[in-house]
């Protein structure tokens, strides 16, 4: 796999993961931007750092058997 190099981070960049890191996987951001994918965890750490609220990923997957026992609850409380 060819390392492609990667350019400085714009304060336009910086808004766009900022806007869209909760949407969009740190690739997808990285693909659309041209920069690396360890650039955009890099911003979203440093901003973090900074105190910037930035929620953690809503697409990680859920654990199934974490679904499946809330199911299960769910279903005995109806």
């Amino acid at each position: 796999m060819a390392r492609k190099r990667s350019r400085m981070i714009t304060k336009e960049d910086v808004r766009f993961i900022y806007e869209n890191y909760h949407k969009m996987t740190s690739q997808e951001i990285a693909e659309k931007l041209g920069i690396s994918r360890f650039q955009v965890t890099k911003v979203v750490s440093e901003l973090r750092k900074r105190g910037v609220n930035i929620p953690k990923k809503a697409g990680k997957r859920k654990n199934p058997i974490d679904e499946f026992v809330e199911e299960l609850k769910k279903g005995k409380k109806a």
